[in-house]
């Protein structure tokens, strides 16, 4: 099987397990926010939220972008019991880590809340630091899991560390639907701690059954492979408190707008993301296993061979659900939060705060993608560097159109776009990891036809909505969904189909084999 077809097939397999974890994850929001609806209580829990759920995102998004280069380095150059102590050395250190930041965290909750949201009133204050502490604990059974879970990456083990999140979030849910109207918040909490502990199981399970676990006690290593996840380690934790200040700078703004829309952006952010990490993160996390052993080998031909596939992959699944984000992004929100506390009005603000994120949902993959490569090539300096900048310009962004332009919600998912924009292009001015070896006319062929379909793609869509009446229900809205995004696939794989890049006979996106 070509290297290509591996990657697709492997992806297939991460795409299926994630889109399971993805759905609940929504579901998640649907849940509190059918409770909490957007209001002065959704801000409160957002705001305590905040810090713990910066730290168990930025540890599940990036955790394997050093970790599985790592485990992936140590089981080419070494033997089976040096990489045994390698997990254990980076097991131990995480534990103790992540419990003194939980501690540390309870203990500064009152000036964290305060500096996150000064305009909360006292009791909002006070409530959303209660919340927050117990929220704190989380990150333990977070981080912890990420090592699981990347080890079982390294090894090309996908179903299991691709499905734990699904876990996670239903128990979440189910501890939501049963427990608010009698525990309000406390159900939540419990729900998320409970989610946690239960992924850590399943992911210990899975390594348990398939490896004969060498556990030690062990706080030094040494060696190139050591060298490397120190950097990206100190990289990653930089990078972690830039994008902190980042998100706080953003709910401090969002705290003097109108009630909920610092929850709608919350929610917004995090959908638009979850669609990124569906599709892209997929792509790049089937890709980064082989990634990292072709760079351990040194084989130049091979790396750029599947850096050029995952792009090619990445691109053809993101732009069409991209079009179809902004074309139907008001059907979207009402479907799936349109009930409960959750009102028209609110739902409304939700969709244009959804709308203008996925303006940003291409560009936002593509760093998501370099990312990962830049960590594959152990280039940490590189990506500390990408993501200063593109950091520096969202909150200048965010400020130049909240503040000077008073474009009230739509100026943070803006500032957002506007800096993944720059990060690519700054990407290819600094030629980061060499990446303009990767992207040739042939890529650009690939992308041409892919924005050809999906412009084919809007246009069946536009022709379906004149044609279809408005739907007043929630059925009625699915179905309409189902049916403008049906018949937009379909003319978009029609396309890709005639153009070639689609191989029907093979069920793979191309038939030519990667070329370096």
């Amino acid at each position: 099987m070509t290297a290509n077809g591996q990657i697709f097939r492997s992806s297939v397999v991460v795409g299926i397990f994630s889109f399971l974890g993805s759905l609940t994850g929504i579901l998640v929001e649907v849940s509190i926010a059918a409770n909490l609806g957007l209001s002065k209580a959704s801000d409160t829990f957002y705001v305590a939220f905040t810090v713990p759920y910066i730290i168990t995102n930025l540890i599940s998004a990036t955790g394997q972008f050093s970790l599985v280069p790592f485990f992936s380095s140590l089981e080419a150059h070494h033997p089976e019991e040096e990489v045994w102590r390698g997990f254990s050395y980076v097991s131990n250190l995480v534990f103790l880590g992540l419990s003194a930041l939980a501690l540390l965290g309870a203990i500064a909750s009152p000036w964290l809340i305060r500096g996150i949201a000064p305009g909360f009133t006292i009791e909002q204050g006070n409530l959303a630091t209660h919340l927050a502490r117990w929220l704190f604990i989380i990150i333990i059974p977070a981080g912890v899991s990420e090592i699981v879970r990347s080890f079982l990456f390294s090894r090309h083990y996908f179903a299991v560390p691709s499905s734990a999140n699904f876990f996670r979030n239903a128990t979440v849910v189910l501890s939501v639907l049963f427990g608010f109207r009698r525990y309000s918040y406390y159900s939540i909490i419990f729900g998320y701690m409970a989610g946690y502990l239960l992924q850590f199981a399943v992911l210990i399970g899975q390594l348990l059954i398939s490896f004969p676990v060498r556990y030690s006690i062990s706080f030094r290593g040494s060696g190139e492979a050591f060298r490397n996840l120190r950097g990206a380690g100190l990289a990653q934790m930089a990078t972690a408190l830039l994008w902190q200040g980042v998100v706080v700078v953003e709910r401090i703004i969002a705290s003097f707008l109108p009630p909920g829309t610092l929850t709608a952006l919350a929610y917004g952010l995090k959908i638009m993301s979850t669609i990124s990490e569906l599709l892209a993160g997929s792509i790049g996390t089937a890709a980064l296993p082989r990634l990292s052993k072709a760079v351990a080998r040194k084989a130049v031909a091979e790396v750029r061979g599947v850096l050029r596939d995952t792009l090619e992959i990445s691109l053809a699944l993101v732009a069409p659900f991209m079009v179809f984000c902004l074309m139907l992004s008001h059907n979207i929100i009402r479907l799936f939060f349109e009930r409960g506390r959750f009102t028209h009005e609110a739902a409304s603000l939700m969709a244009l705060v959804f709308f203008y994120y996925c303006l940003g949902l291409l560009p936002y993959a593509a760093v998501r993608l370099m990312n990962f490569y830049l960590f594959a090539c152990n280039e940490a300096a590189s990506f500390f560097r990408l993501a200063i900048s593109q950091y520096v310009l969202n909150i200048g962004f965010d400020l130049f159109y909240v503040v000077v332009l008073r474009l009230g919600a739509r100026g943070i998912p803006l500032g957002m776009l506007t800096s993944v924009v720059f990060a690519c292009g700054l990407s290819w001015r600094w030629d980061l990891g060499k990446i303009r070896d990767a992207i040739d006319r042939t890529l650009g062929l690939f992308a041409l036809k892919v924005g050809v379909g999906c412009l084919l793609a809007a246009v069946a869509v536009w022709g379906m909505r004149l044609w279809m009446a408005a739907p007043q229900t929630g059925l009625g809205n699915f179905v309409y969904l189902c049916v403008t995004c049906g018949v937009g696939s379909a003319v978009y794989l029609m396309l890709l189909l005639v153009s070639g890049i689609l191989s029907l006979s093979h069920l793979r996106l191309w038939d030519h084999p990667a070329q370096s």
